[in-house]
């Protein structure tokens, strides 16, 4: 798989040079490329030879910035899948709202982003296999009396502009008032500060925060949905299957679980 499948696909690119006798050059190793837009029925890559990855950088601990060095948890699982495909990582963060938008425009080759397949998402990009499982859980201050989420309440719940949490305040007719940021982190901020009642986000966002942040959070009732985070490809990219592959390959060789050990203490997926 590190090779990115370059020796059946040079086989299938040489026919192609060999019928059109134009348009094809050789790489060092010989192998002969298109001249341009990647190899022929193959991935599509903005640039040959590198993978731009997307995230927000703001959903610690799965993508931000620590002394201006980008990590976290979806950062790791990007190096792991670049690495597994021989392909050189770049990585680009923005607003988690416009990442969707921007791949299917091709400003990215790929997302990893914590981003759920949901059909109105699917209209727009293609997903990979999950490569997590979380839950959307309310985290309230430590001394509030809530015991559980009530869709029927008036409180103040703060979400991040663009999530499936907000999402399913709006589909489920929630009757109190929401207020969205560009930032999970920011409205849990917010809720520790009082100016909130509460935020929904990632549980794994919120037991981080409370434990790597000290914040003076909890969560509140069970989890209000589960959901599977995938990697988003444009549609009807073929770089979909060698991402899919790369997965695969690093939860069975243990790369996946070491990476989950390291943020979360368990395997995640």
């Amino acid at each position: 798989m590190k090779s990115f499948r370059h020796h059946a696909r040079a086989l299938a690119v040489a026919a192609v040079c060999a019928l059109a006798l134009t348009g094809c050059s050789a790489d060092e190793d010989g192998e002969a490329t298109p001249a341009e837009g990647g190899e022929e029925g193959g991935a599509q890559l903005i640039n040959d030879g590198e993978i731009l990855i997307a995230m927000s950088g703001e959903f610690r601990p799965f993508s931000y910035f620590e002394n201006n060095e980008l990590t976290g948890f979806d950062y790791d699982i990007a190096v792991a899948i670049a690495d597994e495909l021989d392909l050189e990582l770049r990585t680009e963060t923005a607003a988690f709202g416009s990442l969707i938008e921007g791949l299917s425009t091709n400003r990215y080759d790929a997302l990893i982003a914590s981003t759920t397949p949901t059909d109105e998402r699917r209209e727009q990009v293609d997903f990979t296999e999950s490569y997590y499982t979380d839950g959307a859980q309310y985290f309230v201050p430590t001394d509030s009396d809530c015991e559980a989420f009530d869709i029927n309440s008036d409180v103040t719940v703060g979400v991040a502009n663009g999530t499936t949490y907000n999402q399913y305040l709006q589909d489920e007719g929630f009757t109190g008032e929401v207020t969205t940021f560009e930032s999970d982190i920011t409205a849990l901020e917010d809720t520790e500060a009082g100016r909130l009642d509460g935020t929904i986000t990632g549980r794994l966002v919120g037991l981080f925060q409370i434990q790597d942040a000290g914040r003076d959070l909890r969560a509140c009732g069970e989890p209000l949905f589960t959901e599977s985070p995938a990697i988003a490809i444009a549609q009807n990219n073929p770089l979909i299957d060698d991402v899919d592959e790369a997965l695969a390959t690093i939860k069975e060789d243990g790369t996946y679980a070491e990476i989950s050990n390291k943020w979360f203490g368990e395997d995640i997926s």
